[in-house]
């Protein structure tokens, strides 16, 4: 199951990017849905793990959507770096 969450997160963001590249804002909805589908890989792979949030990848550590989402449907560690963000 770890394996094809990790496969999927790994699509994504490269579509993700591809479509950042070449004009975000004609794209918008797409990279918007993206985002959407790694944020549930993300939660899905620290549901999983016995460690949660401390077991996912680096790249899911790093990983911040591209255009502003509801905060709910982020995962917990990418909730927490823009509650510290803002408070800089």
């Amino acid at each position: 199951m770890l394996d094809t969450i990790d496969k999927l997160f790994f699509k994504y963001i490269k579509k993700r990017d591809l479509l950042i590249t070449e004009s975000s804002e004609l794209h918008k909805d797409k990279i918007i849905q993206y985002d959407l589908k790694l944020s549930m890989y993300i939660k899905k792979r620290a549901r999983i793990t016995d460690g949660g949030y401390n077991f996912i990848l680096e790249e899911m550590w790093d990983w911040h959507p591209f255009f502003s989402l509801n905060k709910r449907l982020l995962p917990k560690i990418t909730r927490n770096l823009q509650d510290n963000n803002g408070k800089h």
